[in-house]
């Protein structure tokens, strides 16, 4: 078994539009005051599997389908700022890298700010959790919108072209890391490990691997939208959590997230719409 640091890839992060919130949302001790949450997808190139994207972020399929009611809702709740210019499959193309590159999509959770551009990589396959997809299977309406999915952003082969994490080979990542008991490895050899951060919404999941240039890293999705909560040890604001999928969890995963934190200074934690992660992430000038 491969110890997770023999094979490295190679990561860069996007931008890919962002929404205006309160700063204190995200991290209860923040001020009072208007920020920009980024959502963040990321470009993984694995020395055999070829290209990779984790999370896809916003694109003009996220504003085609929230035109409507009841759809609409979504938007009028998260006001989203967007160019398609911003979008990821543009951004790839801007860099030389065409759609039909991408060989797979790996979805943290089903949230439209993560799946808006999955229809723009026709011949990715997509990794995600069984858990997370029976959640929103079947969901339209209302209960969609209530749980952030929209359903029109998946595309209509979705299930032929899925395959389920749990399903992969388990991961002794504890054993290793000292946290995160549930953890799968994608590619069966130990480079790109799906960790479990259920939550924000149920099934979700990171990504951990280790990167050519910044070592181990983990790609957290929203198991908390700052790393200074993390470092401060600071939950989200209590309204935060009328949104989630379950408080509970959330509070685990974010605790377990603190100790990985304490436990692994040298591991880079990118969250999905962390200001930090934001400022190195590649992005549209504009």
């Amino acid at each position: 078994m491969s110890s997770g640091t023999e094979i490295k890839v190679r990561c860069k992060l996007f931008r890919t539009g962002y929404c205006r919130q309160l700063e204190r949302m995200a991290r209860r001790d923040a001020p009072l005051r208007p920020a920009s949450f980024y959502s963040l997808a990321a470009l993984i190139r694995h020395p055999k599997a070829g290209y990779l994207l984790f999370d896809t972020g916003y694109s003009t399929h996220f504003f085609r389908e929230t035109s409507r009611l009841p759809y609409l809702l979504y938007r009028w709740a998260v006001p989203v700022v967007f160019r398609k210019e911003e979008a990821l499959v543009e951004q790839l193309k801007a860099l030389g890298i065409s759609p039909e590159e991408i060989r797979h999509v790996f979805l943290s959770h089903f949230h439209g700010d993560h799946i808006g551009g999955v229809r723009d990589f026709p011949g990715a396959s997509i990794l995600c959790s069984r858990e997370a997809y029976d959640h929103i299977r079947g969901m339209r309406g209302l209960r969609a919108v209530r749980n952030g999915f929209v359903p029109g952003l998946l595309p209509p082969d979705f299930a032929k072209r899925v395959q389920f994490v749990e399903e992969k080979e388990p991961f002794p990542f504890r054993d290793r890391y000292g946290v995160f008991e549930t953890v799968f490895d994608c590619f069966g050899d130990g480079s790109l490990l799906a960790v479990r951060l259920s939550g924000h919404a149920p099934g979700q999941y990171g990504l951990f691997f280790v990167d050519e240039e910044r070592g181990p890293t983990l790609l957290c999705a929203d198991a908390t939208w700052s790393m200074a909560a993390v470092r401060k040890q600071v939950e989200p604001h209590p309204l935060t959590f009328a949104v989630m999928g379950g408080g509970r969890e959330f509070r685990r995963s974010f605790r377990q997230l603190m100790e990985f934190h304490r436990l692994n200074p040298s591991v880079r934690i990118f969250p999905s719409h962390c200001p930090e992660a934001a400022a190195m992430a590649e992005g549209v000038e504009g």
